[in-house]
């Protein structure tokens, strides 16, 4: 009973082994390397909308608290950036949207 055992692990082992090296494809340098720098380029994205996001918020809070909300936003250049960004975003959008409609429905 115990040989029967220890077979069973010794195949088992073999299987894992046999399926780790001879079944599986393992990605090429290459593929790891350009799949990293995308991360990397992603993160570096997300952190910057992140920031921008938690500034834009920050901004009108502390101005909504002052009470001159409008002329802040007015004089914040920055603000009026990121609002233009928000709005050619939004064209953009449903400009790849219009498209993509009257391209399928030809």
């Amino acid at each position: 009973m115990a040989d029967k055992k220890k077979n069973n692990i010794f195949d088992s082992i073999k299987e894992i082994k046999k399926e780790l090296f001879e079944r599986s494809v393992w990605p090429t340098r290459q593929d790891v390397v350009n799949q990293t720098v995308v991360v990397i380029i992603l993160l570096i994205l997300a952190s910057a909308f992140l920031g921008a996001a938690d500034y834009t918020v920050t901004f009108l809070t502390r101005a909504l608290l002052d009470g001159s909300i409008l002329s802040s936003l007015i004089s914040s250049k920055i603000t009026l950036f990121l609002l233009l960004a928000v709005i050619v975003l939004f064209v953009i959008y449903f400009a790849i949207r219009y498209i993509r409609k009257n391209r399928y429905n030809r």
